[in-house]
């Protein structure tokens, strides 16, 4: 691997590990989430699992500052329309579209449907792995 282009795709950065939820989810459900797990933002998904919007840190923390009721639900704090990847999305394009759409997290999808989620730090570790030597095979 040469140069500053990496062949991949959205698919090979994301994570499948990703935790979504309903559109009713109350906020201090939200936010208990975002603690527990240690993830900084979550989609926001129909019946269909399609992701119709995304909450971050920052969305729960506004919301919250704001005075927010604890009633407050997903729909009413969440950006939307949701900016999504499709699997196969060139990496650089992902990147690009991060870049352009001032976002961290991006979630993935397939035909629509959520399958993992794309954080800072699967961005990070894509960097690091980019520009760091290669760990030299033991003989």
């Amino acid at each position: 691997m040469g140069g500053h282009t990496m062949k991949g795709h959205a698919r090979n950065l994301m994570s499948e590990k990703v935790f979504a939820v309903g559109n009713d989810t109350p906020l201090a459900e939200i936010g208990r989430l975002l603690v527990l797990e240690t993830v900084s933002g979550v989609p926001v998904i129909d019946g269909d699992e399609r992701v119709i919007g995304f909450v971050s840190e920052t969305d729960v923390l506004a919301a919250l500052l704001r005075g927010e009721s604890e009633d407050a639900l997903a729909r009413d704090v969440m950006s939307h329309p949701p900016i999504v990847a499709d699997e196969f999305m060139a990496t650089d394009d992902v990147l690009g579209l991060l870049r352009q759409a001032h976002i961290h997290h991006l979630p993935v999808v397939r035909d629509g449907v959520l399958v993992g989620i794309i954080t800072p730090h699967d961005i990070l570790r894509y960097y690091v792995e980019r520009t760091l030597p290669p760990v030299p095979e033991r003989a």
